[in-house]
């Protein structure tokens, strides 16, 4: 007994080594998308068994305070392979009147605040058509520049442009097959992403916090994914884990559900189911067998899903190896599109009986592909998703010179204002510039002004946002082709 205990004492402490956020849904890997005036149920780790407080919604220009429907206590597991479990639900409701906003969720409970960032997309209606954008193998902290202990992840350097581009596509959520972070990492690498020094293991900086840290919240000036203004949905790939040995799946595991939360969910907007599946980090036999892959612990949950929101009108699977699809899973449930990653050429095919499309966007930051940059580095896919159909692009490269120093990047897209954004101005001028051969429509463009009642030139304004300072300002607008687009406004009074 007492070596057992001493066992569990060590795992603890060479895996928590930063305490788990007690907010573990919604959060960094499984977001939420809500209507005003529906519930959600907060999975929260309420190991004091305090009292909750308050439940709070935070964005940039408005603040939400929420009553709490009811708190329930026990135990609610929420990975059926580690066994992970949290003590509460929380249940609120979005209330009426609540702005469409991507929200930072904040609990308070007998003094403490856990924030989770940016993991409440709030609703007014569904839109159909909608889109989402897919993107894979990130790889952020596969190159690290500067020391171990104050350096950044060099993938930084490209996802933060891109996420200027994704910004102004505007696409209802963001799905990330894998590869998010690396299993090393190079210091000092050459021209081409190899060389330098290769260090991994927990007493190596950056650890595996600091390594989902650059990629959610960014380092030295650049943007992470929480600069997205759409939900990311994540997944594992074979790189996600830092530390514990490759065959050692419960601790690769358990360090996803500490530092991201869930590893296999599911998800609906509107009609469109989506699933999204870990087939790295769970180990071969139970959780995803190597052979029938959804026919094991994650095989039941997703169906426990399907059965349970229903088939929808489109269904999409989310993995990260594109070479190992279960046909008989997405035969029985008709899947209508399988998101891989892992191999970083973009690709498409087709599958099973339904037919599935088998699909994988390229990688979109510097991973160590500068030598192959031309068929791989810089790319990701739109997807249209219209009732029981859907289109996709073909692999958009977000710049056109994806190997050159941030500062000389020539971006695809872009959004410019001919006056500061800030909330001085009672007028000004955007122009969107879209260097793709394809049609963009419902870009955004978000006018922050001087307080008053505004006109614009073009597009719709879908939502205004009062503050006792400014007017905020959401508006949509159509750019075609290889095109500019003008949005102007003026205060009327």
């Amino acid at each position: 007994m007492k070596r057992f205990i001493l066992i569990l004492f060590v795992f603890i402490s060479e895996y928590s080594l930063v305490q788990a956020n007690r907010v573990v849904y919604p959060w960094r890997a499984c977001p939420a998308i809500v209507l005003v005036g529906q519930t959600i149920d907060i999975l929260y780790d309420n190991t004091t068994d305090m009292p909750v407080d308050s439940v709070i919604l935070e964005g940039p220009y408005n603040r939400m305070v929420l009553s709490v429907d009811s708190v329930r206590k026990g135990w609610f597991e929420y990975d059926t392979f580690t066994k992970a479990v949290v003590n509460n639900k929380i249940r609120i409701t979005i209330p009426e009147g609540t702005p469409e906003e991507l929200y930072d969720l904040i609990i308070k409970s007998n003094g403490e605040t856990n924030i989770s960032k940016r993991s409440v997309k709030v609703l007014k209606t569904y839109r159909n058509p909608h889109r989402f954008i897919h993107i894979s193998d990130p790889h952020v902290s596969r190159q690290w520049v500067g020391s171990p202990e104050n350096g950044y992840a060099k993938e930084l350097e490209l996802l933060d442009r891109f996420i200027e581009v994704a910004n102004i596509i505007h696409p209802e959520y963001i799905i990330v097959t894998g590869d998010i972070i690396h299993d090393y990492t190079r210091f000092d690498a050459d021209s081409l992403g190899w060389g330098g020094t290769v260090r991994s293991g927990f007493k190596n900086p950056p650890l595996a916090e600091e390594k989902y840290k650059n990629f959610f919240e960014g380092a030295h000036g650049f943007s992470g994914a929480y600069g997205f203004d759409a939900p990311v949905f994540s997944i594992p790939g074979n790189h996600d884990f830092y530390g514990p040995k490759a065959d050692d799946f419960p601790a690769k595991a358990a360090q996803w559900n500490r530092l991201m939360g869930k590893r296999t969910y599911g998800f609906s907007y509107l009609d469109t189911r989506i699933i999204a599946s870990d087939d790295y980090l769970g180990d071969p036999r139970i959780d995803i067998p190597d052979k029938a892959p959804l026919s094991g612990l994650q095989g039941i949950l997703l169906e426990s899903f399907l059965n349970t929101a229903g088939p929808g009108k489109i269904r999409i699977l989310a993995q990260h190896r594109h070479n190992r699809v279960d046909t008989a899973f997405i035969n029985r449930h008709k899947i209508n599109v399988v998101l891989n990653g892992h191999s970083h050429r973009p690709r498409e095919a087709l599958v099973g009986t339904t037919p599935t499309l088998s699909i994988r966007p390229g990688a979109v930051c510097r991973s160590g592909e500068i030598a192959n940059w031309k068929k791989t580095l810089g790319f990701f896919r739109v997807f249209t998703i219209d009732g029981d159909t859907f289109t996709y692009s073909k692999p958009l490269r977000f710049c056109k010179n994806p190997t050159a120093a941030y500062e000389e990047l020539i971006m695809n897209l872009t959004l410019n204002f001919k006056k500061s954004n800030m909330g001085e101005s009672t007028s000004n001028e955007a122009l969107i510039s879209n260097g793709f051969d394809v049609d963009l429509p419902n870009c955004n463009v978000r006018f922050v002004m001087a307080k008053g009642k505004y006109k614009i030139s073009e597009g719709v304004v879908y939502q205004i946002i009062e503050t006792s300072k400014f007017s905020v300002l959401d508006v949509r607008v159509d750019v075609e082709a290889l095109s500019n687009k003008k949005i102007k406004i003026t205060r009327q009074f």
